[in-house]
């Protein structure tokens, strides 16, 4: 098991989350998701999204049984589930994940500059940051020790083909 905060996600108000931290499971919602995905008969890897309401209660958004593009914050952390998932699927034994590591932030630095600028496109709307806080965050976020997608020193390859995608982007009307 496994559970992440999505910080900010693009579009705004719910989609990829962009800026993301590990998080112990939380109590209210962990037991409860083990007896979902087992009552529907699951097997190997689940991905289970709530969203909390301004009281702060849980509210089942969604399952998926496939690795989620923010999975790499689990990786990090300690929870290497593309590894446990091949293991599960070769037959053979699957590691135990006794625990992992809580307070990792992980951004996907492209989704979190369209994001931003969503917001100031939506300013007012209900659930959308205003304009300097959705800033402030955006560039405090810099300050704060956290991995990058795409980003590994030791392979910096996709990190720069990504950078040169996103500018071309921009800057070819696509």
């Amino acid at each position: 098991r496994f559970a992440q905060w999505a910080k900010r996600t693009q579009p705004p108000l719910g989609g990829t989350s962009v800026l993301r931290q590990s998080i112990a499971v939380p109590e209210d919602i962990g037991e409860q998701t083990v007896r979902l995905v087992r009552a529907i008969d699951l097997e190997g890897y689940s991905e289970v999204e709530f969203r909390r309401d301004g009281a702060g209660a849980p509210h089942l958004m969604e399952i998926n049984a496939r690795l989620s593009a923010s999975v790499e914050v689990a990786v990090r952390a300690g929870v290497d589930f593309p590894a446990l998932l091949y293991q599960w699927a070769c037959g053979g034994p699957i590691d135990e994940v006794k625990a992992y590591r809580v307070g990792n932030w992980m951004r996907y630095l492209e989704g979190d500059v369209v994001a931003t600028v969503e917001a100031l496109r939506q300013r007012g709307r209900p659930g959308v940051a205003p304009p300097v806080p959705a800033i402030a965050g955006f560039l405090f976020s810099f300050f704060k020790p956290m991995g990058y997608d795409y980003l590994d020193w030791q392979d910096p390859l996709p990190a720069c083909v990504a950078a040169l995608n996103f500018v071309q982007s921009r800057f070819s009307g696509r």
